[in-house]
């Protein structure tokens, strides 16, 4: 009978807390577009907690979950915590204040192949053609910079992503001068080869299905010459890598 009876309890109890657990889920405390703060540990005792301040962007009641995201730092993409509804859970998310702050979304571009477009027209730098040119002769502006742009510039690989872009802000030819057998290199250079050398500064943007990649003021000098009458660029010295950032990506 004590048996019985304990087992009874038991399975009372059980089931009171199977329905308290589904009410909660049915009434959940927070909705879609509340500011929390959540614990990103989900740490066991309070005193271990690290609370990071975000938006219920979902209500989930197919896993009985919050969906967060929180606030992200600057030049970061946002991160997501999952918070179950339930009552062990109670102890990991708590009402939030403030405004979200606002972040740059870019939004996806693909063609018919699902191929990820770039945000403009890109050079076709498998194609393009240059006038007959001929050692000595004064460097053509925006010659060098499309030769430039297309060390960079590049499509996506069919279905695939990852095109990206070269938009140069800054265009610096310096003084030119003979071939230096210990400093210039690339093909086809001799003791006669005048080389103009350009200091460049450009920004890079490199386009993902979830996210964009942003290279901001890069900073590089570049040898340009004649070679079998068609005008070569490289790299040829380090200045500085630009800041790199990165945008979120919706469809």
């Amino acid at each position: 009978m004590k048996t019985y009876s304990c087992t009874l309890f038991v399975g009372v109890l059980l089931g009171v807390m199977l329905m308290t657990s589904s009410t909660r889920a049915q009434n959940p405390k927070f909705k879609e577009g509340d500011r929390v703060e959540v614990d990103s540990l989900q740490a066991s005792t309070p005193d271990r907690a690290v609370w990071k301040t975000g938006t219920v962007v979902k209500v989930d009641l197919s896993t009985v979950a919050y969906i967060v995201q929180l606030d992200p730092l600057p030049g970061q993409l946002p991160k997501m915590r999952v918070i179950p509804i339930r009552d062990y859970a109670e102890k990991w998310i708590r009402p939030g204040g403030g405004a979200a702050p606002k972040s740059q979304i870019d939004k996806l571009s693909v063609d018919e192949n699902d191929t990820v477009m770039a945000d403009r027209e890109l050079l076709d730098c498998a194609h393009m053609k240059q006038p007959t040119a001929r050692n000595g002769q004064p460097l053509p502006t925006e010659l060098a910079k499309k030769v430039i742009r297309c060390l960079y510039e590049k499509p996506s690989d069919p279905g695939s992503d990852g095109a990206t872009t070269m938009d140069i802000s800054e265009f610096k030819p310096g003084a030119p001068h003979k071939w230096r057998v210990n400093e210039d290199s690339g093909a086809g250079g001799t003791a006669n080869t005048m080389v103009y050398p350009v200091r460049v500064k450009w920004t890079q943007k490199t386009f993902y299905r979830s996210y964009n990649q942003v290279q901001t003021d890069n900073e590089r000098v570049f040898t340009c010459y004649v070679d079998v009458d068609k005008w070569f660029c490289g790299s040829a010295q380090f200045i500085k890598d630009g800041q790199k950032s990165q945008i979120q990506v919706k469809k």
